[in-house]
Order: C-alpha cells, then structure tokens, then sequence
C-alpha cells in the first residue's frame, strides 16, 4: 500500500500552515519553509499528517506535540517526532523530521530583510490555501504520429509550480491529483495553467 501524505500545523486549535500533498509516497520529503507567529511559546505545536483521498474524507497517519519551550533560541534544532493516534497510543504510526528555528520577533524581522532575494521569504505571510484538483482532460489536441499525445499539466502562481503526472497515448487523461497553492496578504493572482505533450528526447508541445 502507499499513501499520498500532507501535514497541518496548528497553535490554539487555528491551522497556521499546511503542507502540499506528496502522491503515493511513504516517505515523503516535503522541503517547504513556514515562519509561524508565536504569541505564547508555552503552547505546543500541534501537528497532524493526513493521507489525501480524492472525493473522500482524508484519512488521519497520525499526530505530534512539538514543545516549543524545549527548544533553544535562535539555534536551527533538527526534531525527530513519533507519530501517534490518541485511541491507540501504542501503535508506531511512523515519524515526521523537521528543522525547527525559534527566534525572537524584532530578530525575525531583521532576518527577513536580510534574506529579500530568498523565494521562501513570503511563507511568514500566506492567509489561505486554494486547493486544485486536476480530474481529467478531455478530447485534447493530438500532437504525436499516433494521433494521440501524452498530456501532462503545469500550475504555477507567482513561484510556487506543480507538474502533474503524464498520462501516455490518450486524449482524454485522467490524472486525479491534488496541488495547494499557499494565497498571500499582499494579492490574491492568476494561477496559470498549461497543457503540454511529453516527447522524449526532445522538447515537450505545448497543447494549450
């Protein structure tokens, strides 16, 4: 079996940051930076990782409590937290690896000025998720000999892009995948979508 795994992050009972989804994957690596607010660092971080289901209700891994008060100021700490489900606190649900910098707020703000040509530097701002859900493709423009293509799509908003699988030798794919855009203060934007044919050993066509 496999999973297409996702983590929330919440303080208070109020979800501060969700990961994207990672398909089919029991070992995801997910490589994305959040700067979370912390009014009181006496409250643990709740973290909660979820396997994605298309058109169903997600199903719950497993969750942690990361202390915030064990971690020490302004030192980049690498954690190791043990996934578990309250109802079956002895069953091993796996681990979630995370490297964690606790920093006061005025220090923050100068990191951030510092760090302007970073493309992770909005994380800190984002206010809300669109989730895409890429279902299927239908009567596609046949760009390969066979008279078929093999479609792929592209997403992007600002610098934040996903590819989805490439379905081969159809016209009418299904790709049944998930992507999350993180929505920033400042804008709202366009999330520009592209379709294109893969052909190997040469550049991809673009379909539309």
């Amino acid at each position: 079996g496999t999973s297409d795994p996702y983590v929330k992050f919440k303080l208070g009972g109020k979800e501060v940051f969700r990961s994207k989804t990672v398909h089919k994957n029991l070992n995801p690596v997910w490589e994305e930076k959040a700067c979370i607010l912390i009014d009181n660092p006496r409250e643990a971080l709740y973290i909660k990782v979820f396997d994605y289901d298309f058109g169903l209700q997600d199903d719950f891994i497993g969750s942690a409590f990361l202390d915030l008060t064990s971690l020490e100021l302004n030192r980049q700490t690498d954690v190791t937290l043990s996934l578990k489900d309250p109802h079956y606190p002895d069953h091993d649900l796996g681990s979630i690896f995370l490297s964690v910098l606790l920093a006061p707020g005025e220090q923050r703000e100068a990191t951030q000025s510092l760090r302007l040509s970073d493309l992770h530097r909005k994380s800190q701002l984002w206010r809300g998720i669109v989730s895409v859900t890429l279902i299927e493709g239908r009567e596609l423009k046949a760009m390969d000999a066979n008279g078929l293509s093999d479609p792929y799509v592209k997403f992007r908003l600002g610098h934040q892009k996903y590819k989805s699988k490439i379905v081969p030798k159809t016209l009418n794919p299904q790709w049944r995948e998930q992507f999350d855009f993180h929505l920033y203060e400042e804008r709202g934007g366009i999330i520009d979508i592209t379709v294109w044919d893969r052909d190997a050993g040469k550049k991809d066509d673009f379909i539309g």
